[in-house]
């Protein structure tokens, strides 16, 4: 890195803290901001919306309601405030959670320092992102929406988030010189929808050291689901998982025992769902083990957006991975080559047993999704994407956006 580009400075705005593993947000927090730190100083800034900070050297500024009110009531001194607020209307509730009025609380932690660029991580910080641009006088934005949200929103009919996400987006996606999604679909729905150039810059895993070994066979079958399971699209997975598929897949496999283990920070519903057979973890820090003692990685997820790093991670750990064309959607790979496809839970236990029943078709989905990951989804293959964007939409014009009085 040249001298010059050391004295650089770019602030990661995040809604939780950049991590290698585990959470996929902040999975995917930490592959931008391992790009941005090849050509930038970056300083993390987490307002903990999705999870805490965690990261050594983050700044985390957490939603104090009489600070946020403040900075609202002098936000709305400005003229151009006033009218993107009031086009903007009722914010989704995620971006309540990390008001606009906060930028003043993280110039304050921030201190007297100079930024050239500010990268923000999801749509709901975006008005945020902008106010605290407009605090330090940084030019270069750039805006990582990861998910169609109002897609994902309205396949789950909360019709008013949904709404609430879309005038967010033709508020202040604009106000960005660039936007990406995680999903090249996600990231067409998203443009054609808001007028807008959406780049598709795709999710990655960080390699394991060495070559993963597939799970010593044991007596019972051991299936692994790990995602955030307070989020719907997941908590209506695990639903299907333990009430739909598990059933048909034990009167597959007969007297062979079955235990399903599901990993990730857990709404009630999931919870309830724990038995003898089911175990339910919450949130897990090191996943490692998990993935070394599991059979197959069951992804049945019905809707959402993006694409899935948890069929990236199994994908990079070695396991083979049985999954919906909902859950692979976005991502290049094919059925019975790099993993197994199903759409309804009767199809789902069939390709469990399947596996189970031959080792060879695991190794063959293992070989393949392996090399996949390595040559699409890794680091190594995705940070020089992520570069280009950065330093590409930094020197492209922003979208045309509706005048504000003065």
């Amino acid at each position: 890195m040249s001298e010059q580009s050391a004295r650089r400075r770019l602030i990661l705005l995040a809604p939780i803290g950049p991590a290698p593993g585990g959470n996929g947000l902040a999975m995917r927090c930490e592959l931008f901001r391992r790009a941005a730190a090849r050509d930038f100083e970056v300083q993390t800034v987490v307002v903990p919306v999705a999870g805490p900070a965690g990261a050594s050297g983050a700044v985390e500024v957490a939603n104090d309601g009489e600070r946020s009110r403040e900075g609202l009531r002098s936000l709305l001194a400005a003229p151009q405030w006033r009218e993107r607020l009031a086009r903007a209307g009722s914010l989704p509730q995620a971006a309540r959670a990390a008001s606009p009025g906060l930028a003043g609380t993280v110039v304050q932690a921030l201190g007297a320092r100079r930024f050239d660029a500010l990268h923000v991580m999801r749509a709901y910080l975006a008005p945020l992102g902008v106010a605290l641009a407009d605090h330090l006088g940084v030019e270069a934005r750039t805006l990582d929406l990861d998910d169609d949200d109002v897609a994902v929103l309205g396949a789950h009919r909360n019709r008013a988030e949904a709404a609430a996400y879309e005038r967010l987006i033709d508020v202040f996606g604009g106000l960005y010189d660039g936007q990406c999604a995680a999903s090249a679909l996600d990231a067409s729905a998203i443009a054609a929808r808001h007028e807008l150039a959406v780049e598709h810059v795709p999710n990655a895993v960080a390699l394991p050291a060495g070559t993963p070994s597939p799970a010593p066979r044991a007596a019972e079958l051991r299936l692994l689901f790990v995602g955030n399971l307070t989020y719907p699209p997941n908590v209506e997975a695990a639903r299907l998982l333990v009430g739909d598929v598990l059933p048909r897949l034990r009167a597959m496999l007969g007297e062979r025992p079955l235990r399903v283990t599901l990993a990730g920070s857990a709404h009630p519903d999931v919870e309830r769902l724990a038995s003898p057979n089911v175990r339910v973890l919450g949130f897990v820090d090191d996943l490692d083990p998990l993935y070394a003692d599991a059979d197959v990685v069951l992804v049945p997820l019905q809707s959402g957006g993006g694409t899935r790093i948890k069929l990236l991670e199994a994908f990079a750990q070695g396991v083979p991975v049985v999954a919906t064309p909902a859950a692979a959607q976005g991502l290049a790979v094919e059925d019975r080559r790099h993993l197994l496809l199903a759409a309804d839970p009767q199809g789902l236990a069939t390709a469990v047993a399947a596996l189970a029943a031959d080792p060879g078709l695991a190794r063959l989905l293992v070989e393949q999704s392996g090399r996949l990951v390595r040559e699409r989804y890794s680091h190594d293959a995705v940070i020089p994407l992520v570069r280009a964007f950065l330093s590409g939409a930094t020197r492209a014009p922003r979208s045309p956006q509706p005048s504000v009085s003065s």
